[in-house]
């Protein structure tokens, strides 16, 4: 009888065979479950990295996009892209628009009047306006200074330095020139452009860079200054390399643009504004994310 008891305990145990399958089947279980975790671990990495890129990529489009639609009409060029991707569009930006009154068109003068600008621009110093400004070359073309400095606008162009303004009256504000200028055509509509320097954004070895600060010239230039400030002489063209006072400033970094044309411009015509076309693409992580986005600019100066 005690042996029957025996041999009915032992018959509740495990065999070594079926121990080997459970672990087995464990292992196989476990590893499935390490692989869709890490799975899913590297998809939320892969989808954050992609995010992450995305968001660089928005941010530096949606504030270029910004200034391109504030831009002077017709002051949109742009560098031929190299096989690495570097490339630079130019622009300049503008700060107000009013109604002039009285500008010198027929004889040189330094002063005149203009419907007071909206936001109210008076007292300023410095800065420049621009009258009719139809071709890339008539804003741009500037005289290169002998000292360092700026470039200087012509006696004869469509863009000419502020020295101040000032109330002329409870309507008008007075625009004293910094010398004696003739502007080349009147416009149709009598409008009048207040700007600020040319701008530029580059992307540079992986980078998005914004440049102002180095005035007009003539031929558009994607160098930078090989000391800290950009000194310019005769036929000397360059791009501030100093960050320091805000005239170089990084907007966007992990770009891999090679074999990718940044930026395109289409010109604008008589039924059509200009097109910007810009395409960016972004790598970090082994992730790629490539942004493509078009912006219509203003046209009729």
């Amino acid at each position: 009888m005690q042996q029957k008891i025996n041999r009915k305990k032992r018959a509740y145990g495990f065999t070594l065979i079926e121990m080997i399958v459970a672990i087995v089947v464990s292992s196989i279980l476990a590893i499935g479950l390490i692989n869709f975790i890490d799975n899913a671990l590297t998809g939320y990495d892969s989808a954050a990295s992609r995010n992450k890129l995305a968001q660089s990529a928005r941010i530096a489009i949606d504030r270029l996009s910004v200034e391109l639609h504030n831009s002077l009409p017709n002051s949109l060029r742009v560098t031929t892209a190299t096989a690495s991707g570097d490339q630079c569009l130019e622009f300049v930006s503008v700060r107000a628009a009013t109604t002039y009154i009285n500008p010198p068109f027929d004889t040189a003068g330094s002063a005149f009047d203009v419907i007071q600008f909206a936001p109210n621009l008076e007292s300023v110093t410095g800065g420049y306006v621009a009258i009719y400004p139809t071709r890339v070359n008539e804003i741009y073309d500037a005289e290169h200074a002998t000292t360092s400095g700026f470039p200087v606008i012509g006696a004869v162009e469509a863009v000419a330095n502020i020295s101040d303004t000032a109330p002329a009256s409870t309507q008008l504000s007075r625009i004293t020139l910094v010398s004696s200028h003739r502007f080349s055509e009147p416009s149709p509509s009598s409008r009048l452009f207040f700007i600020d320097q040319p701008v530029s954004y580059c992307v540079k070895q992986g980078r998005l860079i914004r440049y102002t600060g180095y005035g007009f010239h003539d031929v558009q230039t994607a160098t930078e200054a090989a000391a800290g400030v950009c000194v310019v002489s005769v036929g000397d063209r360059c791009l501030p390399s100093s960050t320091g006072d805000g005239s170089k400033m990084l907007i966007a970094e992990g770009l891999s643009n090679a074999g990718v044309t940044a930026f395109s411009l289409v010109p604008q015509t008589l039924a059509r504004n200009a097109l910007v076309s810009i395409e960016f693409n972004l790598s970090a992580q082994q992730e790629t994310v490539r942004m493509n986005h078009q912006v219509l600019t203003r046209s009729v100066p």
